[in-house]
């Protein structure tokens, strides 16, 4: 969501006059904590009621419709615009007592703001929005500034690339998929620690853990692995990580589910069940067992197909054309 937010506002900032309003990251990539959240949506509350009329408020996440629901009311002929990626909505759906919640909140918010354009990025996160109500969403998939690198030796090793956090299913590789993999296969893990429970894997004999990286280590990282592996056990609104993987030049196995399933689209990766480790280890064994031109053949098609279809000159017209659209 944050990549989406700072690559679309950089882009759509050359065809008219824009103004951000936005939550400063953290130096570690932590989310914000919740008196930074409660203190920025008031700050952009206040901001938004105070404004002079314009064409278009985008709101960059679902959950945030609250402040459209400002701008709607300071100005009733602006243009509300919400997108939606995979925890803003998804989490709706999940069982217990907080989901339920949550799902009436997004309810109220559809029904408060009818006029609200949603922009989905995949078709799995467009049925969501409509099954809560919002009455008009379009889909348009999200993209990476990742290109592939030049032809490298892959180091024979997986690499994990995300939030260390249950549903995006670092343990189960580490726990259940690794130990049916030859001893030589280490498991090598970029990005930050949101659960301290997942976090125990890290200290694994078979895993080197290389915190959070820059855009250019962590391209270099997809395009030296053996392959990258997305095992995500909850749905994905879209599965970016893949996509990154693919287009930097590296083979990528993800889960068959959600969003992240459309991402993964034939040409572009491997499909294999969430949480079935045999299948997961087949398919790792497969690609292990590639010889060199099996292996340069498939990375130089997937890179080719996943920078074609999702780069942000695509999603800017896309954008621009949903703006368009009547409501």
């Amino acid at each position: 969501m944050e990549t989406y937010c700072w690559e679309l506002t950089q882009r759509l900032k050359q065809y008219g006059q824009l103004e951000v309003i936005a939550l400063p990251g953290r130096p570690d990539g932590a989310p914000p904590t919740h008196g930074a959240l409660i203190k920025f949506g008031l700050r952009a509350a206040i901001q938004l009621f105070g404004s002079t009329a314009g064409e278009l408020v985008h709101v960059g996440d679902a959950a945030s419709w609250p402040l459209a629901w400002v701008a709607a009311q300071r100005h009733p002929q602006t243009r509300i615009v919400l997108s939606a990626h995979g925890s803003d909505l998804s989490y709706a759906n999940r069982r217990g007592w907080r989901s339920t919640l949550y799902g009436t909140y997004l309810r109220i918010g559809a029904k408060l703001l009818p006029k609200a354009l949603v922009i989905a990025n995949s078709t799995w996160i467009a049925r969501l929005a409509e099954e809560i109500g919002f009455q008009t969403v379009v889909r348009v998939p999200l993209a990476t500034t990742f290109r592939r690198m030049s032809a490298v030796r892959n180091n024979g090793a997986l690499l994990f690339a995300g939030r260390i956090a249950p549903a995006k299913g670092l343990a189960f590789i580490v726990e259940q998929v690794l130990p049916l993999l030859p001893a030589s296969i280490r498991v090598r893990v970029a990005g930050t620690v949101w659960d301290a429970g997942e976090a125990r894997v890290l200290s694994s004999p078979r895993v080197d853990y290389l915190g959070s990286l820059s855009s250019d280590l962590l391209a270099a990282e997809y395009a030296t692995a053996m392959c990258t592996v997305v095992p995500s056990l909850s749905a994905e609104g879209f599965g970016l990580t893949a996509v990154e993987a693919a287009a930097a030049g590296g083979v990528v196995i993800a889960s068959n589910h959600s969003g992240l399933a459309e991402a993964v689209g034939p040409g572009i990766g491997f499909l294999e069940e969430p949480g079935n480790a045999p299948a997961w280890a087949r398919g790792i064994n497969e690609v292990a067992n590639w010889s060199p031109e099996q292996r340069e053949s498939f990375i130089t098609r997937a890179s080719s197909k996943a920078s074609e279809l999702y780069n942000w000159d695509r999603v800017v017209r896309d954008t621009l054309q949903a703006y368009g659209e009547r409501t």
